[in-house]
């Protein structure tokens, strides 16, 4: 009975469960420790005292005990969590064995990184808590690509709404995210002497990057002896929290507690630990504009969270291999080497490219010259879709580029005469292609009969069902709606003033204007494009509600 299943359901959902107990369980005894190891005497006699001292004992005997079994169960979870990993990567080679598989593997890419090292975690990225089996070999193969022990690490990987509006806030689960993995670097490195790889995308870029800054303060497991440089690694991709283009550290210092969301500052591009950090071009959450007032660049960006920053696993290792190295601030010491990894097309035109017949020759019309604008949104460069200021400096937002205006005259001029010749090039292809053969409809002989067969009705109950999950499902989107809303009307305008008094301090009256303007437009865009996807989120599963009373 081989290739059952890509990994088993049930460990992986128990897993997750465990993890959950597990939380719940540390934060009662966290609440409990201070009234449970420190009790007062009732009285300030001696009976008293001893009576105090003695249920004291007890206390951080019991404190003791608790951080045992904590220490246990985050073991036993990550053990469970790894056997479901082993046993669908065991079902994936028998059947690989036997001629079974789905599909081919892809082939891994020439070299790793880094020096080979015992052991690689896997941690997935927002809406992947636990990665599978073929999320772990595709990631392995295109970027980490070292022959060693894998392991997929399970972390919360929520975003409130966009993993729905009961989900975790983002600040929550990257917390806990960065508790899980400190524990299991500490496990892995300093009691089994593991050298580690870690692996992280998208949300657990941003957990490996505050893991990385605790290392460095000291305020980790490790303490004040954190791991050696040969002891541990990171693979980054998608990561929201680049120096130079994550969209968290494009807005310094923001803070929307509405939606619990702090923008992280920039990952330290100092620390210690050999760092391989790959972003896609058009990336909007790890590739947002250097200038949003460039709305054109902002729409582009928030097109291309939803279709560029979920293809990391699908690309080629002859894309990663041709990654463009990034360029780095001179006297650059570091160890950590920053990838931009070209996109082909704008994120933004890929709904009118799904146009049948003519959405092809609309997109290659406009792309060359809508390119152009989406690039001032990153700098001068009209060619380039990301900033090409030092890689490992942290970059916050600006107002406008340093562009020449000949050089984007230029770039329109040859972008439209590129756009029509691609046009009329469709155009041609198109009428070349011959006319679709219509099928012809015969009229049946005689007219059916009478079926004896009732057509299968939903019931009065399943229709009230139905309709009482659609409206629970459109209400529900009114909270984050509100917490959208409340953060632009409040936040916002604080993170305005501080830009102004800020700018006007420093005697640059423009900027100080200017600042504010490019940031509402940069925030709203964004605010704009998540309240877009929690709304078509809600609608989607209005439609699977209403498909499943369809006969």
């Amino acid at each position: 009975m081989t290739y059952v299943i890509a990994e088993p359901q049930m460990m992986a959902s128990v897993a997750a469960e465990i993890e959950g107990i597990g939380s719940a369980f540390s934060a009662a005894t966290g609440a409990a420790a201070a009234p449970t190891s420190g009790v007062a005497a009732a009285a300030g006699d001696e009976v008293s005292a001893a009576i105090a001292d003695v249920f004291g004992t007890f206390g951080q005997d019991y404190q003791e005990l608790v951080a045992r079994f904590e220490a246990f169960h985050n073991q036993f979870q990550q053990t469970l969590a790894s056997a479901g990993f082993a046993y669908a990567e065991t079902e994936a080679a028998v059947a690989a064995t036997l001629g079974l598989a789905p599909g081919a593997p892809i082939p891994a890419a020439t070299q790793p990184p880094f020096i080979p090292t015992d052991l690689t975690i896997f941690i997935g990225g927002t809406g992947t808590p636990i990665p599978s089996s073929s999320f772990v070999t595709r990631a392995n193969n295109l970027y980490v690509r070292l022959a060693n022990a894998m392991q997929a690490l399970v972390t919360p990987e929520q975003l409130y709404p966009l993993t729905g509006v009961k989900s975790m806030t983002l600040d929550a689960s990257v917390q806990e995210g960065v508790t899980i993995l400190d524990n299991q670097l500490y496990n892995s490195i300093h009691n089994q002497g593991q050298t580690v790889t870690v692996f992280g995308i998208s949300q657990s870029a941003i957990i490996s990057s505050l893991e990385m800054q605790n290392l460095a303060n000291g305020t980790s497991l490790f303490g004040t002896n954190p791991p050696n440089v040969n002891q541990l690694n990171f693979v980054l991709t998608g990561n929201e929290v680049n120096p130079n283009g994550g969209l968290l550290s494009r807005f310094p210092n923001l803070s929307l507690p509405a939606l619990g969301l702090n923008f992280y500052p920039a990952m330290n591009a100092n620390t210690p630990y050999h760092v391989a950090n790959y972003t896609l071009e058009y990336d909007g959450f790890a590739d947002f504009p250097r200038y949003p007032i460039n709305i054109i660049s902002d729409l582009n960006a928030i097109a291309g969270i939803v279709y560029v920053h979920t293809t990391y696993l699908d690309l080629t290792p002859t894309q990663i291999n041709n990654a463009i190295p990034l360029p780095t601030s001179p006297g650059y010491t570091g160890n950590t080497q920053y990838f931009m990894i070209p996109t082909a097309e704008l994120p933004l035109l890929r709904p009118l490219d799904a146009i049948p017949v003519i959405g092809k020759p609309l997109v290659d019309l406009l792309q060359p010259d809508m390119k152009v604008l989406v690039n001032l949104g990153y700098g001068p460069d009209p060619t380039l879709g990301y900033s090409t200021s030092p890689a490992d400096v942290p970059t916050p937002f600006g107002l406008f580029p340093d562009a020449n205006p000949a050089t984007v005259f230029n770039a329109l001029v040859t972008g439209t005469q590129q756009g029509i010749h691609d046009f009329s090039l469709d155009l041609q292809q198109i009428a070349s292609q011959p006319p679709p053969v219509v099928p012809q409809l015969a009229l049946p002989s005689s007219p059916p009969g009478p079926t004896t067969t009732p057509a299968n009705f939903p019931s009065p109950q399943q229709v009230f069902n139905t309709i009482n999950k659609i409206v629970t499902t459109d209400y529900a989107v009114a909270l984050p709606t509100a917490d959208i809303g409340y953060s632009l009307v409040t936040e916002v305008p604080f993170y305005d003033t501080e830009l102004f008094l800020s700018q006007l301090g420093q005697g640059n009256l423009v900027n100080a204007i200017g600042y504010p303007i490019a940031a509402d437009v940069g925030l709203g865009t964004v605010a704009g494009g998540v309240e877009f996807l929690t709304i078509v989120s809600a609608l989607a599963s209005n439609v699977k509600d209403i498909q499943s009373l369809i006969p």
